[in-house]
């Protein structure tokens, strides 16, 4: 028997910044198809990254302002947003400085989200 790897398998990094999220590149690959993300937390206090279709969107069942651009490069993405970064830090007590706030990601296929582990601390 052969068990095959899937790259939403690998663990990822989200570094945190005062005014974004960036993914690295083996953070970003399950979210190769959103066209917007909502960005949430859980009880858990761990940040959840949820990928949404052109046709979610475009349906308009979802609440616009909560969406947000997620950026591509080569080698990593970004989701940009001081006032979200502001909330953030506020409801999970980070201080954000000049230097990121590093986290280890990994995917949930349960809730189709990328999970950012901050109850497991600082890379």
């Amino acid at each position: 028997m052969i068990k095959w790897f899937d790259a939403k398998e690998r663990n990822g990094t989200a570094s945190l910044y005062s005014n974004n999220i960036t993914l690295n590149t083996t953070a970003m690959y399950p979210l190769d198809c959103a066209f917007r993300v909502l960005v949430g937390l859980r009880d858990d206090k761990n940040i959840l990254i949820k990928p949404v279709s052109k046709n979610e969107v475009e349906s308009g069942t979802l609440d616009e302002s909560r969406l947000l651009k997620l950026e591509r490069h080569k080698s990593f993405a970004r989701i940009s947003s001081s006032i979200l970064m502001r909330q953030i830090a506020e409801e999970l007590k980070l201080e954000f400085s000049k230097s990121a706030c590093r986290f280890s990601t990994s995917w949930d296929d349960n809730e189709n989200v990328l999970v950012i582990d901050i109850k497991g601390g600082q890379k």
